[in-house]
C-alpha cells in the first residue's frame, strides 16, 4: 500500500521537519545531526505509544530510520550516509516512497504483514 503525503497528516510533518535539519546539517551545521537524531528517536516513542506494539510497522521503520540516523555521530562518513538519508527522506515526503519498507517487507518477521509507509 502506497502512502499518500499530506500535510494534513502529522507523519508528513514528522518527515518534512526532518528533512529541514538534514538539509541543515548538509550544509554544514552539525547541530542539524543531533536533531535529526533526536526527532527520530522522537519518533519511535509516539509511534510506539500510538501503536502500542514494538514490531508494528510504523515503528519498525522508524527504528531503521533512527539507526541510520545514528550514523551521524560518524564524522568522517556523515555527510555521504544524511545524503542517502536526504534522497530516501524526499522519496518518502513528497512522492509516498519508502526505501526502509523495501527493505523491511521481504524480512521474516514479515512474512504476511500488511506493510505499508509511515
Amino acid at each position: 500500500m502506497k502512502w499518500s503525503p499530506s500535510p494534513a497528516d502529522v507523519r508528513w510533518w514528522f518527515w518534512i521537519v526532518t528533512l529541514v535539519f538534514i538539509v541543515a546539517a548538509l550544509a554544514g551545521w552539525t547541530a542539524g545531526y543531533y536533531i535529526v537524531m533526536a526527532i527520530s528517536a522522537f519518533q519511535i516513542l509516539y509511534f510506539l505509544a500510538q501503536e502500542k506494539d514494538l514490531p508494528a510497522w510504523p515503528v519498525q521503520v522508524r527504528i531503521v530510520y533512527f539507526a541510520w540516523s545514528l550514523l551521524g555521530l560518524w564524522p568522517a562518513g556523515r555527510v555521504f550516509f544524511y545524503a542517502l538519508l536526504l534522497l530516501g527522506t524526499i522519496m518518502g515526503t513528497f512522492f509516498g516512497r519508502c526505501s526502509i519498507t523495501m527493505l523491511l517487507k521481504p524480512m521474516p518477521w514479515n512474512q504476511g504483514r500488511q506493510v505499508h509507509l509511515y
